[in-house]
């Protein structure tokens, strides 16, 4: 996901703020249930990394899972491209996959 500001973004992008902002791992070991996240982390990423890989969807709306009719993002960016998602959309969609 991207920064809802492109400013932000490009005077960030290639700096070590923007990493440390969102490194993962330093935010996750502190939790009690830490290996447990990064396993379902690790599965999600081995699942579908390569279907992007494959299909090149970073570059290609149309082939982006996340980006199709129906997802949060394709909701929030009907209202406006720098719409945020709403939770309530994000919990609707993926109300099946609840851990």
């Amino acid at each position: 996901m991207q920064p809802e500001q492109r400013s932000v973004y490009r005077d960030n992008k290639y700096t070590d703020k923007l990493a440390d902002n969102y490194d993962f791992m330093p935010k996750v070991v502190a939790l009690d249930d830490a290996q447990r996240i990064i396993d379902i982390v690790n599965e999600t990423a081995q699942k579908y990394g390569q279907y992007y890989q494959q299909h090149d969807a970073w570059n290609h709306e149309a082939d982006n899972l996340t980006h199709r009719p129906g997802t949060p993002w394709s909701i929030a960016h009907a209202k406006g491209q720098n719409t945020l998602l709403s939770d309530d959309d994000i919990l609707k969609y993926h109300a099946l996959e609840r851990l």
